[in-house]
């Protein structure tokens, strides 16, 4: 049988995702792009990024599922304007408290300090590209060749590709490989011409070198337009996003957001089935790097994890009926990935919805033929340290691995604190859904394509166990291994990755 993380992977994975909130990048990551300081040469004042054009779209994005990554031209710091400052003496932006609760986060302000330079920056990390404004893009941006290439070849992508307010001066420059601009019969926006004057009369001074609408209104086929003065006003056409000024960086995220759901066709779709003694945390130390290029969606069993369901209550059916009711939710076919006693599960739902399956992937799980159910095939299993370590509830409705087995039966070779957290919250496992029978057929089952990742350390599923079951099957088109105990997902999760990725 087997065993997987439980809560403790969950708590372990929000301690390290410090940078981000509940869940945030579990959807992928999103690239956002601001500028490295500079100094104006109208006014003589340090110039950057608005904090407004960076804050808030980084709070939808995360708020939404997304990590985000932070770029420059050149990395490392970033600076904002005074002005954009909630704390600044002038107030002019003391409304905002979001840029507020950004600037007392020293986590955030890390950010800021460390951004990646954009020529380190794999763009097929990304789902989206989003490019801040602030005054400092106007010197910064504006003549940045190689972020205007790299702007283009990412709208090229199809994938959604935004800039905002003084951001959008790239687009004044940035052309299509055909040599016409970018811009070219799209609707578009950015910072207003009458938005610059009113901040011109606010401190007396020409602020910026050019007006972003004076020179857009001067390109070929222009099609720019301007909501209200400083009013929330963000702009899509295809792909291409635009936000006005620093109070369009919510508008212009919940764009990108829509069609990021639009895009999600573009992806891969993995499901991820936890095993016995375990939840859906059991995911945590991959589950945000494999969304970087895929859908991603974890399942949590009934009676497992945070689920009320009754052990005594729990079938192989509300099981396979869990799992159904996320794949189906799938617009197209998914890649279904089941660990140790998902294995059973996985399969039956295969037999039932094969259509929507495009490929079965068994990690160190059991794979059953027809009329076969885990028990027995445990049975068989001479390597497995569980079977003879189960301490029964006293309705023999749930069972617990005696704990000082727990360790070396699922995770010899996981750290310390690992083989801690496994012992700490380990859970009674529902005993039911293991006596039960699948009802597999070769029209049904047998025509979906199957995968198995051996794990040759294994003292749960031993890995003797796991090559008969695949010699038995007949059907698996393709096996690998890694050498480890039964969670290779969280001792080796990078290996893991790479080995997932094989499956084809």
């Amino acid at each position: 049988m087997k065993k997987t993380v439980s809560l403790a992977v969950f708590f372990l994975f929000l301690s390290v995702a410090v940078l981000a909130q509940h869940n945030a990048g579990h959807n992928g990551k999103i690239l956002m792009i601001a500028s490295n300081p500079s100094v104006s040469k109208q006014t003589g004042w340090p110039i950057g990024a608005w904090y407004a054009e960076v804050t808030h779209p980084y709070w939808a994005f995360t708020e939404a599922g997304y990590a985000v990554d932070i770029a420059s031209p050149e990395g490392g710091e970033v600076r904002f304007d005074g002005f954009s400052d909630p704390e600044d003496p002038s107030r002019y932006a003391a409304f905002d408290y979001v840029s507020l609760g950004f600037k007392k986060d020293s986590a955030k302000m890390a950010l800021m300090k460390n951004t990646l330079k954009l020529s380190t920056v794999n763009p097929d990390d990304y789902k989206a590209v989003f490019v801040c404004g602030g005054q400092g893009p106007m010197y910064t941006f504006y003549e940045n060749a190689e972020l205007h290439k790299f702007f283009t070849d990412f709208y090229l992508t199809g994938k959604p590709t935004a800039a905002i307010c003084h951001g959008t001066c790239i687009l004044l420059k940035t052309k299509l490989p055909n040599g016409k601009y970018l811009v070219e019969g799209k609707r578009w926006t950015g910072f207003a011409s009458a938005e610059e004057q009113y901040a011109d009369n606010y401190v007396g001074m020409k602020i910026q070198p050019f007006r972003i609408e004076d020179e857009a209104r001067k390109m070929p086929n222009s099609k720019f337009v301007a909501g209200a003065p400083f009013s929330a006003f963000a702009v899509e056409d295809g792909n291409l996003i635009t936000g006005q000024q620093q109070n369009s960086g919510a508008a212009a995220a919940e764009l990108v957001l829509k069609q990021l759901e639009k895009d999600r066709k573009r992806y891969p779709t993995y499901v991820l089935v936890h095993g016995a003694w375990a939840d859906e945390s059991a995911w945590g130390f991959v589950r945000n790097q494999l969304a970087v290029r895929a859908n991603v969606e974890v399942v949590n069993l009934p009676a497992h994890g945070i689920d009320l369901t009754p052990a005594n209550k729990a079938t192989l059916a509300d099981y396979v009926r869990t799992v159904s009711d996320v794949v189906n939710q799938s617009a197209g076919k998914v890649i279904l990935v089941g660990h140790s006693m998902a294995g059973i599960v996985i399969s039956q739902v295969a037999e039932n919805i094969p259509q929507k399956i495009e490929k079965l992937i068994y990690v160190s799980a059991y794979l059953p033929r027809n009329g076969e159910d885990l028990l027995s095939l445990s049975k068989q299993d001479m390597q497995s340290k569980v079977g003879g370590a189960l301490e029964f509830t006293a309705d023999n409705s749930a069972a617990k691995i005696r704990k000082e087995v727990i360790v070396p039966a699922v995770c010899a070779d996981c750290p310390p604190f690992m083989q801690e957290i496994l012992v700490k919250y380990h859970k009674e496992e529902p005993a039911g859904p293991l006596g039960e029978k699948v009802i597999l057929t070769k029209e049904k089952f047998g025509s979906v394509p199957k995968f198995y990742i051996h794990t040759t350390q294994d003292a749960a599923v031993g890995y003797e166990l796991q090559k008969q079951m695949v010699k038995a099957n007949g059907g698996v088109k393709k096996t690998l291994e890694m050498a480890t105990s039964h969670l290779p997902f969280v001792v080796q999760p990078q290996r893991f990755l790479e080995t997932l990725a094989k499956c084809d």
